[in-house]
């Protein structure tokens, strides 16, 4: 089997920061060698098109930084986003007047 390694949203943030960095700074490296700074196990760097993938999308990583989830792979969208606002509202609500929440009250709301 192959090496491959799957790389969290904040591992893939942090290169994209790196790579703002040495753009910023006028580094003018390529991406085999910007690969070298983030070695794996076995020494070898991230490969080009690795490398390339998780560059493709640093405009949105470095607008939306990982907060939570830090070890997650991929942002997806929420299977209910409706439903979901809303009961991240009634939570936010329930916390701010200092209502203690649990597994089974956060059911019985949503239902």
């Amino acid at each position: 089997m192959g090496n491959k390694r799957a790389f969290s949203l904040r591992e893939k943030y942090e290169i994209c920061l790196e790579r703002e960095k040495q753009v910023k700074e006028g580094k003018k490296m390529r991406l085999d060698e910007f690969g070298l700074l983030f070695p794996d196990r076995s020494g070898k760097g991230i490969p080009k098109s690795t490398l390339s993938d998780i560059l493709a999308m640093s405009d949105e990583l470095l607008k939306n930084p990982p907060v939570d989830g830090a070890h997650k792979k991929k942002k997806r969208a929420p299977v209910y986003p409706i439903f979901e606002a809303l009961l991240a509202e009634w939570i936010e609500r329930a916390h701010a007047v200092r209502v203690p929440i649990n597994d089974a009250i956060i059911q019985t709301q949503a239902r």
